[in-house]
């Protein structure tokens, strides 16, 4: 597994991704694309975005779990 060394937007979900907190899923071109631990487990998106006063922030579908934010899906 590669883990993302930059931010970016998970291909499963559209969700911000923080860096070192996902995988990369693959090549889209010329870019990589990256996905949530729990979204590439699953295979489609797994995570739930919600936006507080111009934030946006993640949670798994689950809600947050015990180990959070070690996986990178729970910014809350």
């Amino acid at each position: 597994m590669r883990v993302n060394k930059y931010p970016g937007r998970c291909c499963k979900c559209g969700a911000r991704v923080e860096a070192n907190a996902g995988k990369l899923a693959g090549r889209d071109g010329n870019r990589w694309t990256v996905a949530h631990l729990s979204c590439d487990a699953v295979g489609e998106a797994a995570v739930m975005v919600v936006e507080i006063g111009g934030n946006e922030y993640t949670r798994n579908r689950n809600g947050r779990c015990e180990d959070a934010p070690c996986c990178g899906c729970c910014s809350i």
